[in-house]
């Protein structure tokens, strides 16, 4: 089979949609194609839905894979901000349909939309400061009241939110779920092969888990079980559908994946800013990639490709905005000596590290190298959310047993994947973050500003360095110095390359 190519619109520009497909297609040595930076969003600067459009249709590729946001209104943060009509944006989405007819398979991501608990308006709309907190309780409490106005009233006492920013807030919000039941209709039709809905920065309590739960009962009710997954988790669910389309191009039957934790009730907690228990989301995020969720205690004749041990929420604290001052070692040594005794009896290994969020857990690390398995892994990570997190496992799951099986594995390349996400989830996020905060004097629960050229920047470069050398094993994968640097010129995320120094290539 000569070198396929996947077509992908990204959710945004951010390594976390633009990057790490790129990373997990390489597993399987696809490559991944994507609209010029001209016709992409720039953080609140919407991309060009007519330009990402006229770029999708000519692009020659084997496959794509569309972030609905992003063609129909110019990226998330716009779907978000930007004002449009349902009819403007599903009239956007034209190209989906020429692509379904020249019989070119199209799989799509659309998100609810979320409602943070912050006054930080940098991704929001503009009256998120100072509204942001008291329109999070007020989604809490309409969802509560469940069509009753009479118990809609913000709780506690607290001041009600002005009334033209109640009315743009659901507004936007109603546009944007109709927007979510068209796309559900190109799957029935027959345009998308399959769609995921994903959720990000949710609650037990609040109009996207109303929506998340209306949406999935729509699955349900039209039969696309099959086709559509509902489930908690946004900036991994493009890489999530491009694992899924590998699957597709190399053939073979979905990878069979038991999920285990140390503590196996840790599985019924639900993990911070989401809404399920964190194994839904893995038997849900395991599916959207094309996985199949292997029954507890596995089946005679038919034993999991991959096991994936869950490091499950301790509620330890948020790597973000409240970095704990320690976490609990147990949990984390039980896990590892679990990974060596499975690896060492013949299994493949991943790890999904959901204990905390927004970063990987120290111990849990440590754990792992001092076992010697980091490097033995099929997939791990530890970012952001546990949607985030059981996604990107999955999705990198997926590509490496569809790429063995069909004997285009690249070794390097899944080398520099499971490095990379232990750079960045630890040596970063949980790490090298907090003490880079601190000397900028920022404040971790507002999204802070590092213009370009800032001395701060040579400062994280030698930091992930550090971080890498304090990494056992991934021989001649060097932090590139040159290539770091902080995407949306904010400390929360950073982008970087791996190098390998052994062939002087990188990718």
């Amino acid at each position: 089979m000569s070198r396929p190519r996947i077509a992908l619109v990204p959710l945004d520009e951010r390594p976390a949609c633009a990057r790490l497909p790129r990373l997990v297609a390489a597993v399987a040595g696809v490559d991944l194609l994507v609209p010029p930076a001209t016709a992409m969003p720039s953080l609140r600067r919407p991309g060009s839905p007519q330009l990402i459009g006229e770029w999708l249709t000519a692009t020659a590729a084997d496959a794509a894979v569309v972030s609905l946001e992003t063609l129909g209104f110019g990226g998330l943060i716009a779907s978000r901000t930007r004002p449009a009509s349902v009819a403007a944006v599903t009239a956007a989405w034209q190209p989906l349909g020429i692509l379904a007819a020249r019989g070119t398979p199209v799989r799509a991501v659309t998100l609810i939309t979320r409602t943070p608990d912050s006054s930080d308006a940098m991704e929001e709309p503009d009256y998120w400061d100072p509204h942001g907190p008291a329109l999070h309780r007020l989604s809490a409490a309409l969802h509560r009241a469940c069509g009753d106005p009479a118990r809609s009233a913000a709780p506690g006492g607290e001041p009600p939110v002005p009334p033209e920013v109640r009315a743009d807030f659901v507004t936007r919000r109603v546009r944007n779920h109709a927007v979510n039941l068209a796309a559900m209709e190109l799957v029935a039709d027959g345009t998308l092969r399959s769609l995921v809905v994903g959720a990000d920065d949710t609650a037990v309590e609040g109009l996207a888990t109303a929506e998340l739960h209306w949406l999935d009962g729509w699955t349900s009710w039209l039969g696309l079980r099959e086709r559509i997954t509902v489930r908690p988790g946004a900036d991994e669910a493009c890489t999530a559908l491009v694992a899924r389309t590998l699957l597709d191009m190399l053939g073979g039957p979905p990878p069979m994946v038991r999920v285990e934790a140390a503590d196996p009730a840790g599985l019924e907690r639900v993990a911070a800013y989401e809404n399920v228990p964190v194994g839904t989301t893995a038997a849900r995020q395991l599916e959207a990639c094309g996985a199949t969720p292997a029954p507890p205690g596995g089946r005679e004749g038919a034993p999991p490709d991959v096991v994936l041990l869950v490091h499950t929420p301790d509620g330890a604290g948020d790597w973000a905005v409240a970095p704990p001052s320690g976490t609990d070692p147990t949990a984390a040594r039980a896990l590892a000596r679990r990974a060596a005794e499975l690896l060492d009896a013949g299994h493949e290994v991943a790890v999904a590290d959901c204990a905390q969020p927004n970063g990987a857990d120290p111990q849990l690390v440590a754990a792992l190298a001092a076992e010697r398995v980091l490097e033995r892994l099929t997939a791990y990570a530890g970012w952001n959310t546990a949607g985030n997190t059981l996604g990107t496992v999955a999705a990198h799951i997926v590509a490496a047993v569809a790429a063995r099986r069909a004997g285009h594995f690249d070794e390097q390349a899944h080398r520099r994947l499971l490095l990379h996400r232990l750079v960045e989830d630890w040596g970063w996020m949980s790490s090298e973050r907090a003490r880079v905060r601190r000397l900028l004097g920022s404040d971790p629960t507002r999204h802070d500003h590092v213009p370009p050229g800032h001395t701060v920047y040579g400062d994280i470069a030698a930091g992930l360095v550090a971080r890498r050398a304090e990494l056992p094993g991934f021989a001649q994968l060097t932090v590139d110095t040159a290539s770091v640097r902080l995407p949306w010129s904010r400390t929360f995320e950073v982008d970087f390359t791996l190098t390998d120094t052994s062939t002087e290539n990188s990718r």
